[in-house]
């Protein structure tokens, strides 16, 4: 019988990268092996997490040339980052992937910075106080960020876009970024010009880049959505 893989057996890096999968919901093996620093490092590792019932793989490649990894519900425990264990949306995994890219790009350029997934946006603004809506104006629809990036005492939201949702979907997350006075600012990193014209004007027009700080920015380098699997590969 072989060993059993239990929490001792665990390195600081391996529940770094349970608790990253956790947050993000998903990873591809590139982005875990830049935590570990190598890939041999990577390689053996993951195996274990793997074998000791930490993580898995999703079933179907969704995505090409890339191996992507997700927490099991005992991963999500042993990770011990206050989030519930849940599924990955397939339809979903490419953007996601391509956020936690855009986290790492971020927190590599901006070192005094500290990023919070998706998952723990609620959380931030609550600790902070409730909504504040406008008095008389109807309610939003609920909108969470792709990530909050804590920088010099700011909240700016963080927004990664590359399918077009049409203006008025736009403008209601944009009139949403601007009554949520828990932020400080919003930063869209968009890599289709149609995208980024459309965001500029939506704000320009409702005047929402008047209530709150907003930036427009292409994808950083390295930063892409890639490409989805065709629906026979293995």
């Amino acid at each position: 019988m072989g060993h059993v893989i239990t929490l001792r057996d665990l390195h600081p890096l391996d529940i770094l990268v349970l608790r990253d999968l956790v947050r993000f919901g998903v990873m591809a093996d590139d982005q875990i092996q830049r935590r570990y620093g190598n890939t041999a490092t990577s390689t053996d590792r993951l195996a274990l997490l793997e074998s000791g019932g930490f993580i898995n793989k999703p079933r179907a490649k969704v995505i090409q040339a890339t191996v992507i990894y997700t927490a099991t519900h005992y991963g999500t425990v042993i990770a011990r980052c206050g989030l519930r264990w849940r599924i990955p949306f397939e339809g979903h995994l490419a953007h996601d992937i391509a956020v936690v890219d855009l986290a790492d790009y971020l927190l590599q350029h901006e070192p005094d910075a500290e990023w919070k997934a998706e998952r723990e946006v609620g959380r931030v603004l609550r600790a902070i106080g409730p909504a504040m809506r406008a008095r008389g104006l109807p309610k939003e629809r609920r909108h969470t960020p792709d990530g909050l990036l804590l920088i010099g005492g700011k909240r700016l939201a963080i927004e990664l876009e590359h399918s077009d949702k049409g203006e008025r979907r736009y403008v209601g997350i944009c009139r949403w970024f601007a009554r949520e006075l828990r932020l400080d600012g919003v930063r869209w990193y968009v890599d289709q010009p149609k995208i980024i014209a459309r965001i500029l004007k939506v704000n320009r027009q409702h005047g929402f880049d008047r209530d709150i700080d907003i930036t427009v920015e292409p994808f950083p380098p390295g930063v892409v959505v890639r490409n989805q699997a065709p629906k026979w590969a293995p």
